[in-house]
């Protein structure tokens, strides 16, 4: 990868020159060591919602609806006339 910035002139002695060097190659192994935990949180996290996504679609299947109407009764003496029961299940 280019950044378009210019490499400076070198000067000093071949010990500076090295040491710049393993300063460069110690910042650019933290940098591939912290892009491969941000893939593999990715991943995770990728990992983790499907697994949430799944278990929704699963409770959604079990999931049933029933809504029972009101029941109306009129009573007379000791028996019950019933006016109107309904059970509906949706």
């Amino acid at each position: 990868m280019t950044t378009g910035q210019k490499v400076p002139q070198m000067s000093g002695t071949m010990a500076d020159m090295q040491m710049t060097l393993v300063n460069i190659q110690t910042g650019m192994q933290t940098i591939v060591n912290n892009q491969q935990q941000l893939s593999q949180r990715l991943t995770n996290l990728e990992n983790n919602a499907t697994h949430q996504f799944n278990n929704l679609i699963h409770q959604f299947k079990n999931l049933r609806l029933t809504h029972t109407k009101e029941q109306k009764q009129i009573e007379y003496g000791n028996n019950s006339s019933h006016l109107e029961e309904e059970n509906q299940t949706y």
